[in-house]
């Protein structure tokens, strides 16, 4: 039996698919960890471009030789040559000694033309000096004396190392599951029916990323047990697929928020730092001052990394317990009171027009949410309102539901703005916002509780008319 032509006919087969789809996805995961190493490698240059940037905007102050033993330090440290040629380009500083009479005489090189022209530029060539490929990116700058081309390379062969250890891995780990793949094949091929022509297409279906294909008539036996299961792993698959995609653009966009968000209080340190280092700090009528700007900023990215794991362990269903009857009554005292006393600096009247029937104030909820909640509301009808202005707080009961509101007669918000406020990062006036010490992620943290505690929240604004936030849970 085990030597017959049908027992060598379809034992065979599943070799052959198990090689080409062992080749086919080890292939298709080189080229992507490939292209993925060398993207990781460009954006580290160009973050080391907008790392070196600030040390030569005012065009001047680079050209001291403690700043230039200070980038040049910086550079090394980071291992990255560093290049800085004019707008004709003529060399002005390199890094590497080893590279200056090589940079002296290389001009027209494909990055530099690019930074001229498009303002940024990328190539990778054969280096003349080390005779090894290196990856260089160019950056042009403006400057008060004139245009400044900054370039950074990176030796290529440290990538390619990489790129092997990878390629060794997968080599073993295809090696192994095919393997195993054979003798589980020469197990069960013994024991194929009919139904082992469907279940191949829909695996070669799913092995050439068809995660839909479902294997549709199984037997009651042990094949079709075989069969429910490719049909749950598919499933799995297409489901962790479609999340991962869906949390690798989120990831994207919250790093790309994070870096912009830390950028402004970063530089804003950096330069009260330095000034301070340069001789402020014997400046007695500024040095206190700028220490608190310091201290203000270093304020905001704590607070901005806080609430960024708040976000994070939000959306990771953390932190939440079942839900239970909860009370309004002392989260609303406990949150009112938290604000008082900016209410009274700004000269603001609190109103609490709160139903005073006690089973209106019961809901089903989450205590520590919905104080987050309210408090969070309620910090931004304070921060937004001028002073001598008003914050009404309101519980009222509205079918089964309980409906909770804040209304202040703040700045407003437009309509257009309305259904993006909830939105991470997203912010009506951003000037005023940072001035406030917000990160921009309040009332997306707030929308997430909200609906983890299976309620609904809604806002009604008018554009320096006023806002009122209203937060709908199931009556307890």
């Amino acid at each position: 039996m085990m030597r017959s032509k049908f027992f060598w006919k379809n034992f065979l087969s599943f070799v052959v698919i198990i090689c080409f789809t062992t080749f086919v996805v080890s292939y298709l995961l080189i080229i992507q960890s490939q292209q993925f190493i060398e993207s990781t490698a460009t954006d580290s240059l160009q973050e080391k471009l907008v790392i070196f940037g600030p040390y030569f905007e005012d065009g001047v102050s680079w050209r001291e030789p403690e700043t230039i033993k200070k980038i040049i330090a910086i550079a090394n440290e980071a291992k990255t040559r560093l290049t800085v040629l004019d707008e004709n380009e003529n060399l002005l500083l390199e890094s590497d000694v080893n590279e200056i009479q090589i940079a002296e005489s290389q001009r027209g090189r494909p990055e530099l033309k690019q930074a001229k022209v498009l303002g940024g530029g990328l190539a990778k060539r054969v280096s003349p000096n080390s005779k090894r490929e290196t990856l260089y990116s160019a950056k042009k700058i403006m400057t008060p004396k004139g245009a400044l081309l900054l370039r950074v390379g990176m030796p290529m062969h440290k990538l390619e190392k990489r790129l092997k250890d990878i390629f060794m891995a997968l080599a073993i780990g295809a090696a192994f599951g095919m393997l195993l793949s054979v003798l589980i094949a020469l197990i069960l091929v013994r024991r194929i029916t009919d139904p082992v022509s469907e279940m191949t297409k829909v695996a070669e279906a799913i092995s050439h990323g068809n995660y839909a294909a479902r294997i549709r008539r199984l037997p009651s036996n042990e094949l079709g047990s075989l069969g429910e299961a490719i049909n749950r792993l598919a499933e799995a698959v297409q489901a962790n697929i479609t999340r991962r995609e869906k949390m690798e653009k989120i990831r994207r966009d919250f790093s790309s928020n994070i870096a912009h968000e830390l950028k402004t209080p970063l530089t804003s340190i950096k330069g009260y730092a330095d000034t301070l280092l340069e001789g402020a700090i014997d400046d007695k009528e500024n040095n206190v001052r700028f220490l608190r700007i310091i201290n203000n900023n270093v304020e905001r990215m704590v607070s901005l990394v806080n609430e960024s794991l708040n976000l994070a362990t939000i959306e990771a269903n953390e932190g939440i317990t079942e839900l239970s009857s909860v009370d309004w009554k002392p989260i609303i005292q406990e949150a009112v009171n938290r604000h008082q006393i900016r209410m009274n600096d700004k000269g603001i009247t609190f109103k609490n027009t709160v139903d005073s029937d006690e089973d209106t104030l019961l809901v089903r909820g989450d205590r520590k949410a919905m104080f987050h909640i309210l408090d969070n509301l309620l910090q931004n009808a304070v921060s937004y309102t001028p002073k001598n202005g008003e914050v009404e707080l309101n519980v009222a009961s509205v079918n089964k539901y309980c409906e909770l509101s804040v209304r202040d007669t703040g700045i407003g918000i437009a309509k257009k703005d309305q259904s993006r406020i909830f939105q991470r990062f997203y912010r009506v006036d951003a000037a005023r916002t940072r001035n406030e010490g917000g990160t921009g992620l309040g009332l997306a943290i707030v929308k997430h509780l909200v609906i983890q505690i299976q309620g609904t929240i809604r806002v009604d604004s008018e554009l320096n008319q006023g806002s009122k936030f209203t937060v709908r849970l199931p009556s307890a």
